[in-house]
């Protein structure tokens, strides 16, 4: 089955609670389709270009999952009806599996405790360098 990629855009009064319950009804209704949810990431609060539904922000969500390519239009209509999503896209989905922000930033606070071993640098050998180049003289005219 192909892997599809879908951002959805939430109702920004919805409490964090909700936002993960209507992730959690989207990943049902991918399952009730017949196919599985891989990743779901609450991506956040941002502005929107122009309002929907007179909001002028939006939480996006966005999921990646595999199911049979005909329940693509019966997904995309069971979205749409949910009153809590303002929009939503689904696309095929490239490349490898998007990883959670948490665990992206875990390897990175364990690089910064880890202490380097120092860099040890040699002399330069006497004259070489040290002297600084002459200009060349201009000529009186």
């Amino acid at each position: 089955m192909p892997q599809y990629e879908m951002v959805y855009i939430v109702r920004p009064d919805l409490e964090p609670g909700a936002v993960q319950a209507v992730a959690d009804r989207v990943g049902q209704r991918v399952a009730e389709q017949g196919g599985s949810t891989e990743f779901a990431e609450v991506l956040g609060k941002r502005r929107l270009v122009y309002p929907l539904r007179k909001f002028r922000e939006g939480i996006y969500v966005l999921t990646r999952f595999t199911v049979e390519s005909a329940r693509i239009p019966e997904l995309k209509r069971v979205t749409r009806i949910m009153d809590e999503v303002m929009r939503a896209l689904i696309v095929v989905a490239e490349g490898p599996m998007p990883v959670p922000k948490g665990a992206a930033e875990r390897p990175a606070a364990e690089a910064a405790r880890e202490v380097p071993e120092p860099v040890t640098t040699e002399p330069a050998p006497e004259g070489a360098g040290s002297e600084p180049e002459s200009e060349p003289e201009s000529e009186p005219e």
